[in-house]
């Protein structure tokens, strides 16, 4: 499954969106999803099974875990 991991100026995980477009237009209107100087995006594949994680910290740990495998070389 596609998802945006978005981090701060020291690489803490702040959050995620489900997909790769942080733009939507429905019925004329646009909203777009934006973030502070400083943030990162980072669209990765993750494992389909991450939208069923219940538990906050079990979800950041997991998307930590991708972003590390993303991130090497």
């Amino acid at each position: 499954m596609k998802m945006t991991i978005v981090t701060d100026v020291h690489g803490n995980v702040l959050g995620a969106i489900q997909g790769h477009n942080l733009t939507e237009k429905k019925d004329g209107v646009e909203a777009t999803v934006s973030f502070a100087p400083g943030h990162a995006t980072h669209m990765i594949e993750v494992d389909d099974d991450l939208t069923t994680v219940d538990d906050v910290d079990e979800f950041q740990q997991r998307l930590r875990r991708h972003l590390q495998k993303h991130q090497q070389p």
